[in-house]
């Protein structure tokens, strides 16, 4: 389970959009304020494709930091442990495995918990 992007997978925002509903992703455009955070896991699976913005994600299995700009797409398996950065905020076209009325509360559950039964 790890983090995974790649440069030049779609040319637009449209195509990653329609490849997202294809694969049966939920899909939402999505704007992302400023953020620093802590590693971090989700109980569902996520892509997304950047269209405006940086993002530096660490996967913190690795310890790898990825550098993310317009054009790259991005793939957060569920349960993979990592953290986000973007001084500036980022666009994204989104596709997650659940709707977003399922997300939960918190979104970012604490890496303490990664390995506790799941409660979906």
């Amino acid at each position: 389970m790890s983090v995974s992007v790649t440069s030049d997978k779609y040319d637009s925002s449209d195509q990653a959009l329609a490849a997202f509903s294809a694969a049966g992703l939920h899909t939402m455009n999505f704007e992302v304020p400023p953020v620093t955070n802590e590693p971090h896991w989700h109980h569902f699976d996520s892509e997304f494709y950047i269209v405006d913005g940086e993002l530096t994600l660490t996967d913190a299995a690795s310890g790898e930091q990825l550098e993310c700009r317009p054009g790259c797409s991005v793939r957060v398996p569920a349960r993979a442990l990592h953290a986000e950065k973007s001084e500036s905020g980022y666009t994204i076209v989104l596709g997650t495995s659940v709707p977003a009325n399922e997300f939960g509360d918190p979104v970012d559950l604490p890496p303490e918990t990664l390995n506790e039964k799941e409660k979906i």
